[in-house]
């Protein structure tokens, strides 16, 4: 038993990233792979194959070992719970029971990547608010990707200091303005305000209005 392509596949969407380790002194134990956090490389985990064919996945924050079967199933008990962005929107309902109570219904939330959400996850506002601050480290890697592709990005390196927009976001400000006077929307912004900006509120509001033109030029900003 080993690492295949298909395991590190799955590593990657866990989040996950596989480091093969130098042998070990322990004969009984053919390989030993470090499990580490993709984004920042920190070893939450570790597998190990032994001679006799077994494998020993251990939890580096608690210290809790298991054996299991497959390298998919050592890898989804090791990784972090991971908490999904949740779209706003439901699809269904979902049966909870109470501990000491009877079973309800409640409607089942929409993640961003599809997966099922759990009382962890972050609303649209505190995901969006998590990527933009820097603060995204415990969300779903999926969710995360499907958040920046529609322009969510982290803008923490950038300036939050009045008036501190360069002179390149300000004029890409006034052309997308420009534009949405053009299609329909000649009120969108006070171009007042644009001076005392900060670099990352200017960021953020590029993202808004470029989000804003894939839409027409239609809705709320």
């Amino acid at each position: 038993m080993t690492i295949t392509d298909t395991d590190r596949t799955l590593a990657a969407e866990l989040g996950l990233l596989l480091v093969k380790l130098p042998e070990s002194a322990d004969a009984s134990v053919s390989e030993t792979w470090a499990v580490k956090v993709a984004y920042d490389k920190r070893p939450i985990g570790r597998l190990q194959f032994t001679e006799a064919g077994s494998l020993y996945a251990t939890k580096s924050t608690t210290g809790d070992s298991t054996i299991e079967e497959t390298v998919a199933e050592a890898l989804r008990w090791i990784a972090p719970i991971a908490r999904h962005a949740r779209t706003g929107q439901h699809n269904g309902v979902e049966i909870v029971v109470r501990r000491f109570g009877s079973a309800f219904e409640r409607p089942l939330a929409v993640t961003e990547c599809g997966g099922k959400p759990t009382g962890a996850d972050y609303n649209r506002v505190a995901a969006k608010s998590a990527i933009i601050n820097g603060e995204a480290s415990e969300m779903c890697p999926a969710c995360k990707t499907k958040l920046e592709d529609k322009g969510i990005h982290d803008t923490s390196n950038l300036s939050d200091r009045s008036a501190s927009s360069t002179p390149r976001q300000r004029s890409f400000i006034r052309q997308l303005v420009d534009e949405a006077a053009r299609c329909g929307r000649p009120y969108l912004l006070d171009l007042r305000t644009l001076d005392p900006m900060s670099s990352r509120a200017a960021s953020a509001l590029i993202d808004a209005l470029k989000r804003l033109k894939t839409r027409n030029w239609k809705g709320d900003l």
